[in-house]
């Protein structure tokens, strides 16, 4: 009895290396395709970061506007000043 590999095992190895290879290079291929899409949305994520930055500005100035006038301690301090200013010029 003989261990040595027959002709039809060498081909069979053969056989599933190259099925191996194949599915590697699919693989490869779906790696490569989702690397380029995830470098797309980084550069959109990027951009609209800026955007964000921006809209966080503007949201934080409404909420100093709309805290100043919502807020009536500030109008009556502000009032009494004024009238004792204009006593102390006179």
């Amino acid at each position: 009895m003989s261990y040595a590999p027959s002709s039809t095992g060498a081909h069979g190895a053969t056989s599933t290396k190259t099925r191996q290879l194949a599915h590697l290079a699919q693989q490869l291929h779906v790696l490569a395709q989702r690397t380029e899409q995830l470098e797309q949305l980084t550069a959109v994520t990027a951009e609209q970061a800026s955007y964000m930055r921006l809209l966080g500005g503007h949201h934080a100035a409404w909420f100093m506007a709309s805290q100043r006038i919502m807020t009536p301690g500030d109008v009556v301090e502000e009032q009494p000043d004024a009238a004792s200013q204009q006593q102390q010029q006179q």
